[in-house]
């Protein structure tokens, strides 16, 4: 039931989440069916599920057929009046409660691997998204660039004609020539820069790193409303659903069972014992067949060297345990805090973008273009006013990516949307 609500809660972040992202869409879905590291999680929780039903079961009994008291010099069976032919069957029934302390161990252990492997899901569904974006931003900033570029070889070319009617300086023409060039030296960076994140993204989805991928593109703006949204809300909600919290809770679960059944390790397990003996007729013997019976119990004789350690064992596995989980509810909660500051300072930087400084940036580069053609402008503040333009778009598609991350990374530790369609 728990693996079922995990799959229908990851499902549902699949599909909400990437409702308009068809190109993500794709990728996200291959790197859930291709990662081999996935896969192993799930075999790893489907072999501790096998284990619940053989924790919880006796032993196998035991049949035991024998010949007893054979002469030794005939091996005569009528010869004497004990001789016989015995079948009997033992079992071992350990003292009741302890075999269902072992199979709840067993199944909090398998929640345990159900709730790591919904997480690996979640983060790797956050890996590919992140990795999509950032190769995403790094063309951008390729286009950025060659726009940069573009527009700085048409001033070069405005000051070679004025340079040739002496109406501008050597230092003037150089300062822009080697300004193109450095330009030109990033976008050379650029691109290396494309091929780093082209196979991180490949290596997320599962592909060989050189595998072909088609240029991310966004196919729909944020849609998040911060209003509805609290950090106190959602710490609490994801320190309710979180799988990884949840597993550290079941592995404390587990730890707990584990820790009833040593204390009932010094109680005693029983072996009962019931036996058939055929028996042939001897002189004086009418050879009448007989049955017996019995039981045995164990007696904890060796409890200080060996029920005593394992209980200490077991009280410092669940003491350990009980860290883990704290430890990773102080993760949590950490990240949430972070995050949510990073995600409003991202939220409120794109809106100061959009509502002013992009569209005042390539206003001012257009004036200043026109001054700089007509004389009224010098060159040094127009390559200020181009730099400030094109930083000022990049710094924008940055922010919007690290808008888009963070909500990524919270609805990996959700594992829910947060009503976002990138």
């Amino acid at each position: 039931m728990f693996k079922k609500i995990i799959i229908f809660t990851l499902l549902g972040l699949t599909k909400v989440s990437f409702a308009q992202g068809t190109q993500l869409q794709v990728l996200v879905e291959e790197a859930l069916k291709g990662r081999p590291l996935l896969e192993a999680a799930k075999y790893e929780a489907d072999a501790k599920e096998a284990e619940i039903g053989p924790k919880g079961s006796y032993e196998d009994p035991m049949l035991e057929i024998a010949a007893t008291n054979y002469p030794s010099d005939t091996l005569s069976a009528g010869e004497f009046g004990m001789t016989g032919n015995e079948l009997s069957i033992t079992q071992k029934i350990p003292f009741p409660g302890k075999l269902t302390k072992l199979r709840n161990a067993a199944r909090f252990e398998f929640e345990s691997k159900s709730s790591t492997y919904g997480q690996m899901r979640l983060d790797l569904i956050r890996e590919v998204r992140i990795a999509f974006w950032e190769l995403f931003l790094v063309y951008k900033k390729k286009d950025i660039l060659g726009e940069q570029i573009s527009l700085v070889g048409q001033l070069v070319s405005v000051m070679r004609s004025k340079y040739t009617l002496g109406k501008a300086s050597q230092a003037e023409l150089l300062a822009m020539q080697a300004e193109e060039g450095n330009l030109k030296d990033e976008l050379l960076t650029v691109e290396k820069e494309i091929q780093v994140k082209s196979g991180a993204l490949n290596r997320a989805v599962g592909r060989d790193s050189n595998s072909p991928l088609e240029r991310p593109e966004l196919s729909a703006k944020p849609l998040l409303d911060l209003s509805k949204l609290n950090e106190e809300t959602l710490k609490s909600k994801i320190l309710e659903r979180n799988p990884g919290l949840m597993s550290k809770k079941h592995d404390l679960s587990a730890s707990d069972e584990k820790l009833a059944f040593t204390k009932r390790n010094y109680l005693p397990d029983f072996e009962f014992r019931l036996a058939y003996m055929d028996r042939v007729p001897s002189p004086g013997d009418r050879g009448v067949n007989l049955v017996s019976g019995g039981v045995g119990f164990t007696i904890p004789l060796w409890a200080f060297s060996k029920q005593s350690e394992e209980l200490q064992g077991a009280r410092a596995e669940r003491a350990r345990s009980e860290r883990l989980l704290e430890e990773e509810r102080r993760n949590i909660q950490y990240q949430v805090h972070t995050m949510f500051a990073e995600l409003r300072e991202s939220h409120d930087r794109l809106r100061l973008y959009e509502g002013g400084l992009v569209p005042l940036a390539k206003q001012a580069v257009l004036s200043g273009k026109t001054a700089y053609l007509i004389g009224k402008f010098e060159y040094g503040a127009m390559v200020n006013l181009i730099k400030n333009r094109f930083q000022t778009e990049f710094a924008y598609n940055e922010a919007l990516i690290t808008y888009l991350s963070r909500i990524a990374e919270f609805e990996a530790l959700l594992g829910e949307p947060l009503g976002v369609n990138p």
